[in-house]
């Protein structure tokens, strides 16, 4: 029998392999605690974006302290995300997608919409990144 909860955590200085450290960090825990394959593809695709998001504009390229959790409960999929890197400028309350033709910008857009709570705050020195997706029945 799989269990209902569970964690998982990722320490690491961001490089190229980051989100690959990412994704094998959600598969192993989903791996001991499933979820509904909507609530894990939704949930894994904010994951990245934020992720992605962190080691691109974090540190404008260059390397940052990142820490990862992730959480299932039977209720929910949460992950906070902390990072030593630059103030993220973001206002996740007018996030909007942007023109069709636009090559960017879509990642927080993206994660606002599949997540049930999306936040950002930054405190001492960090930014602070916080997930979650209902779990559906």
């Amino acid at each position: 029998m799989t269990e209902q909860t569970g964690t998982r955590e990722l320490e690491e200085i961001t490089s190229d392999d980051t989100l690959e450290h990412v994704h094998a960090l959600l598969a192993d825990l989903l791996r001991t605690c499933p979820v509904g394959d909507m609530d894990a593809m939704q949930f894994e695709l904010a994951l990245a974006e934020i992720g992605a998001n962190i080691i691109e504009h974090a540190r404008d390229g260059s390397t940052v302290h990142l820490r990862l959790e992730v959480e299932v409960t039977p209720d929910r999929i949460e992950a906070r995300y902390r990072d030593d890197g630059h103030p993220a400028r973001v206002d996740l309350d007018a996030v909007s997608l942007p023109e069709d033709v636009a090559e960017r910008g879509r990642g927080l857009a993206i994660a606002v919409r599949v997540l049930d709570e999306l936040s950002y705050r930054r405190s001492d020195g960090h930014n602070l990144w916080r997930l979650v997706r209902n779990r559906t029945a």
